[in-house]
């Protein structure tokens, strides 16, 4: 007799365990614990809990080779949830929040090897604010942690200023954005510090003198444009006397 119930323990045991899992209500609504599988699979793509359709608590994500793919924990009672997404080599490969389950604030983002490589600003699920990228050192031993570019964006376009560097600090290029493009005066240096162009973009356009320089400082060329046109020979020549006339500057 003891036998019997034994191995009713052993087989009504687990078919009780696995009738918890993925259920719903009778709204259709998650409930309780939840496996999904990779199709064809016994890897699960993810683990976790809902209450009334809703995901609770700590959230499990997996990679078809079973190591886990990201955390995200979803705080009670309160519409933020913390992420750690994992490189397969289980490395952190992104860390951030969720609000309202789009992303929100500063997110930080990391190569295979653990280096730090960029940062941005989320509202909403668009980037917006500040985004840092970083020079990922192809030596593991090399730790420094050095800006390749600043730039901020507005409701996911590029608009206002933004700055590169070279490695080891020095200015590339500063200039500034407007609803993706560049607008005004953008610089670009050479290694040593000097001036290497100036470009001047109006209305999203190349407009005005474009001027090149050595890395001595000495002027190389000129290329004039006009609302993104270039103008040159016989053209020019009547443009910039027909300006002269007007008195109009002519990258105004």
């Amino acid at each position: 007799m003891m036998k019997i119930l034994n191995i009713l323990v052993i087989v009504v045991f687990p078919l009780t365990f696995f009738a918890q899992v993925n259920q719903v209500d009778k709204q259709g609504r998650k409930q309780g614990e939840w496996i999904k599988y990779y199709e064809s699979s016994n890897v699960p793509q993810y683990k976790g809990q809902f209450e009334n359709d809703k995901p609770v608590g700590k959230f499990v994500y997996y990679y078809p080779s079973n190591k886990i793919k990201s955390i995200i924990i979803h705080e009670e009672d309160s519409p933020r949830s913390e992420a750690y997404f994992y490189h397969e080599n289980k490395n952190l490969l992104a860390f951030g929040i969720y609000k309202n389950f789009k992303k929100d604030s500063v997110w930080t983002h990391y190569g295979p090897s653990g280096r730090i490589s960029f940062k941005e600003t989320y509202k909403e699920d668009v980037l917006h604010g500040k985004r840092i990228t970083y020079y990922v050192p192809e030596l593991l031993e090399d730790t420094r942690v050095e800006v390749m570019r600043e730039a901020i964006y507005v409701n996911g376009r590029l608009n206002g200023p933004v700055k590169e560097y070279f490695p080891g600090g020095g200015t590339k290029l500063e200039g500034n954005y407007k609803d993706g493009r560049f607008d005004g005066t953008a610089k670009r240096y050479h290694p040593n510090g000097r001036l290497m162009i100036l470009e001047r973009w109006k209305n999203r356009r190349k407009h005005g003198w474009w001027i090149s320089y050595d890395a001595s400082g000495k002027e190389t060329g000129r290329t004039y444009y006009y609302k993104g046109e270039k103008i040159e020979g016989k053209e020019l020549e009547n443009m910039m006397e027909k300006f002269k006339e007007e008195g109009i500057n002519p990258n105004n």
